[in-house]
């Protein structure tokens, strides 16, 4: 009898991301801790483009202050929040805060759509449909995620994430294909741009609030 054996195992977070990759499903998730020191308006943005016309839409989605003091309510709300167990685990007095962003990519029933979903620390959480384009030459829709190298941050400047790229049919080569390096830089310089035929950005603004003293 061998001494061999399989075992089971409890399933991890890095199991479920990549059952999940695997059935067309995109995460990514990134740490806005860098900016609770100071006070911020956090905002997300949808851009769409195609390779015709440059950028042919635009969505914001205002989540608001990246955070909020417990000492900001007032003593009924406070009540309120304490009733409901919205103080568990608060510290240093922050009841809600954008401390980072979920973005989830879903595949849909419909081959024309993909659902985005953004999340916003405990704040709240946005969908939106992305309608998609079919590849002409072959009539079916296929995109992926690519994210961005994240630069140096700026006040109210435009911070691209990821990109949902269309692939493209290549006369050529008569294949589809989307080519390119796996990270996009942020000033969109990136030469798969100029052949991918429709594309979305999203990315985040994070516009700094000056706050006066009391």
């Amino acid at each position: 009898m061998s001494a061999q054996n399989i075992k089971s195992r409890d399933v991890d977070a890095k199991d479920i991301i990549s059952l999940l990759r695997n059935d067309g499903y995109d995460l990514y998730s990134f740490d806005l801790n860098d900016f609770m020191k100071g006070d911020y308006n956090v905002t997300l943005h949808i851009k769409e483009y195609s390779k015709e016309a440059g950028e042919i839409g635009s969505r914001g989605f205002n989540a608001g202050e990246n955070k909020i003091l417990f000492s900001q309510f007032s003593e009924e709300e406070k009540k309120m929040a304490k009733e409901m167990g919205l103080t568990e685990g608060m510290k240093r007095g922050i009841l809600y805060k954008i401390d980072r962003i979920n973005l989830a990519v879903i595949p849909n029933k419909a081959d024309s759509l993909m659902m985005l979903n953004a999340e916003f620390g405990n704040v709240g959480a946005v969908s939106q449909r992305l309608k998609l384009r079919p590849i002409s030459a072959e009539n079916v829709y296929k995109y992926e995620i690519r994210p961005f190298v994240i630069d140096n941050f700026e006040s109210g400047k435009f911070i691209p994430l990821v990109a949902l790229l269309s692939w493209w049919y290549d006369e050529t080569a008569k294949v589809i294909r989307c080519c390119g390096d796996p990270m996009l830089k942020s000033d969109l310089s990136d030469e798969i741009l100029e052949n991918v035929p429709h594309y979305y950005i999203i990315g985040v603004t994070l516009d700094k609030i000056e706050k006066k003293e009391n």
